[in-house]
Formats: structure tokens, C-alpha cells, sequence
């Protein structure tokens, strides 16, 4: 779910106070569900390193919204006369990344728990459409969508950007194979569209007034349930710092290091 955009606000008009509709609220986060897929390699008992693949889904409602500088600029598909919208509006948003990532496992419990902290970057596509809650509203303003990108309302493709974050959590034995595990990431990307709305900040210069787009990062939440298959039995829990087939062809080199070729036989 998406949370927030943290850094510096972008720069409001100066009459947004004033034209702003009482009782504004920001967009309350909708929980919904994504998918993601790993495959990981272990660097040693406690340390693995691989690449993830996520989709994920992200919503927001508002009664009514604040009056976000988009509504100001060119890129507001609204009439000039009409006002800013006092009705009510959402966002969908899905974004596609490829990341990569690593797990620390620090604390295990017994033989079957086990704790981690994971830490992921990489790239996220985002793609967003931004209107009416009511379908009714999209008819009287005669616009689809407020704004789009990367959908089928859109021309433009997915917006690329870094995305980076970090989390922790837990994984729980079932058998010597197969593991259940659960987590949660804090994600940051760099993006001005995750919640729908680009961002542009009010600048004037030599007197002329205008609207710049404003660089934003957005912070998403993530908690994660699944299970996860090991071609290493136990590889997290064995005191060895060596997988098992590295154990092997270890032992199988030593022995054939301390066989003499020139010694006498018997």
C-alpha cells in the first residue's frame, strides 16, 4: 500500500489555500494484493543473494481532494471554466520491478525458525490512472481519466525509476525442503505518479508565472506470505560454512591432494 512522499512538498500556488474546497482530505490508501517471485542463491549459511520480481497493485480514494497544482496546468483534461473537481476520486496503480536482493538470516529458533533482514533495489515500471470514483462523473466532465500512464488509457508507456528498500522477516520449517516465510518491506521509489497525482511546483521567473514537474520520491509498504523451496536441505541451519555439495567436492580434493602418485605401493 502506498504511504507517503517524503521530502519537500512541491510548491503550491498561492491562492491553493483560498481555492481549496473545505474538509480536503489526501487519498487514504487501499489494501490490495500483488505477487512476487524470488530466486535465490546462498553465498554462505547465513547470507543469500538473487534477483526478485514483483507486481504490485496500489489504490487510493478520496471524498474530495485538496487542489493538487496538476489541476492548475496544461495537463488538466477539465474545461477552463469548470472548477476543480469536488467529487469524489481514485487511483490504481500496478507496478512491475526487477530487483535485486539479499537475505541475512541472524537469529535462529530451535531448528525450525529463523529471522532475517533483506535489503532489494533495482527498477520499478509504474503505471496509474487517476479519475471519478463515479463512472457518472467521468460522462458529465467528458474525460476517461483524469491522468494516465501506462495503461489503456494512456499513450505513454510504464514510467521506469530506481526503487530501493529494506525489511525483515521470518521463516518457518515445515520440512527439510520447503519453508513458510513472511515479511515486510519498506520500499522507496522515485516517482511522482505512484498515487496517481503528478507533481509540479508553482515557480515564477522574470514575472512569468508557471508549472515545472517536481522530482518526488513515494514510500510503499509491502507484507509478503509464501513459501519457499530450498535445492539445499538445511543450508541456513548447518554449522558448516560450506553447502552440502561444496562439502563434498571440498573433502574429494583434499584426499586426492595427500595421495602420493610417486610413493611406493604395496
Amino acid at each position: 500500500m502506498f504511504i507517503s512522499e517524503p521530502g519537500p512538498s512541491e510548491t503550491e500556488h498561492p491562492q491553493s489555500g483560498f481555492l481549496t474546497y473545505p474538509g480536503s482530505s489526501e487519498f487514504s490508501p487501499g489494501f490490495k494484493v500483488g505477487v512476487e517471485a524470488e530466486v535465490m542463491a546462498p553465498v554462505s549459511t547465513n547470507f543469500e543473494v538473487g534477483i526478485e520480481f514483483d507486481f504490485t497493485n496500489l489504490s487510493g480514494y478520496t471524498e474530495t481532494a485538496p487542489l493538487y497544482n496538476f489541476f492548475l496546468t496544461a495537463r488538466n483534461p477539465l474545461a477552463s471554466t469548470d472548477p476543480y473537481p469536488n467529487e469524489a476520486l481514485i487511483y490504481k496503480t500496478k507496478q512491475l520491478s526487477v530487483l535485486g536482493t539479499s537475505r541475512f538470516y541472524f537469529f535462529p529458533i530451535d531448528n525450525d525458525m529463523n529471522f532475517f533482514v533483506k535489503a532489494l533495489a533495482g527498477v520499478a515500471f509504474t503505471g496509474t490512472d487517476f479519475t471519478f470514483d463515479d463512472p457518472f462523473y467521468r460522462v458529465e466532465y467528458d474525460v476517461g481519466v483524469l491522468y494516465a500512464r501506462g495503461t489503456q488509457n494512456s499513450e505513454y508507456p510504464k514510467k521506469a525509476a530506481f526503487s530501493g528498500g529494506a525489511g525483515m522477516g521470518i521463516t518457518y520449517k515445515i520440512s527439510d525442503k520447503l519453508d513458510i516465510c513472511l515479511d515486510g518491506t519498506a520500499s522507496f521509489i522515485n516517482s511522482d505518479i505512484v498515487n496517481g497525482v503528478p507533481n509540479f511546483n508553482y515557480t515564477v521567473t522574470s514575472g512569468i508565472e508557471s508549472f515545472e514537474p517536481a522530482p518526488c520520491w513515494s514510500m510503499v509498504g509491502q507484507v509478503s506470505i509464501g513459501i519457499i523451496y530450498s535445492a539445499i536441505p538445511d543450508r541456513r541451519l548447518n554449522r558448516s560454512r560450506y553447502t552440502k555439495s561444496r562439502n563434498i567436492s571440498k573433502l574429494i580434493f583434499w584426499k586426492r591432494k595427500r595421495t602420493n602418485p610417486f610413493g611406493k605401493r604395496r
